[in-house]
């Protein structure tokens, strides 16, 4: 599993780190990008294997950033999950439009059944 890596685009540090510390405990290599601004050139250099990308942003809104990281060729076999509180309807559907690879809800997760799902996300 430790071959495999997780990027958590996640402006709440808090909750990141919560979360990064479950992954890590369970042996998933992550890394944590609290600055959306700053993603595409950490993404770049991390090349992770799976993205979960918050939506609500201060910089630049998770979309975008989705828009921009599919436009780079070295990230193009990562998967892509929206990781939002953004449980709209017109949320999901331009997620749905832009074709990402799933919607995760955050409060549906707790750090340890994300854990659980990243490892069958990254099988």
């Amino acid at each position: 599993m430790a071959s495999k890596k997780v990027a958590l685009i996640e402006d709440e540090r808090d909750l990141a780190e919560i979360y990064d510390m479950k992954l890590k405990m369970d042996g998933i290599l992550t890394v944590v990008i609290n600055d959306s601004s700053l993603a595409l050139e950490i993404l770049k250099k991390e090349l992770p294997n799976l993205i979960l990308l918050d939506i609500m942003m201060p910089d630049l809104d998770g979309f975008s950033l989705f828009a921009q990281i599919r436009n780079e060729k070295e990230l193009k076999s990562s998967k892509i999950y929206i990781w939002s509180n953004l449980t709209q309807k017109k949320e999901k559907e331009r997620a749905a439009q832009l074709k990402v690879d799933g919607y995760l809800v955050k409060s549906e997760y707790t750090p340890a059944s994300l854990s659980q799902k990243v490892k069958e996300l990254l099988k």
